[in-house]
């Protein structure tokens, strides 16, 4: 199982802050998008993203390998 960030859409407001915090360019935010979008290969899982999010919109999640191609 490997660790990724999930968001939970119901607490998401769309803010942009959780991307304007990332210093690895892990999370892709534009004024098109409701959501933003994790890029894995990029994230450290550093969490600043998750201690900065207002709505606590983000969290940790072990991922299968399964889960993944599904």
């Amino acid at each position: 199982m490997n660790p990724e960030l999930k968001l939970t859409a119901d607490e998401c407001t769309g803010c942009g802050i959780c991307a304007d915090v990332c210093s690895f360019d892990a999370i892709l935010m534009t004024d098109k998008m409701a959501f933003p979008l994790f890029i894995p290969e990029q994230c450290t899982l550093c969490l600043t993203c998750a201690e900065e999010c207002p709505f606590e919109a983000i969290e940790i999640k072990e991922v299968s390998l399964k889960e993944k191609v599904s």
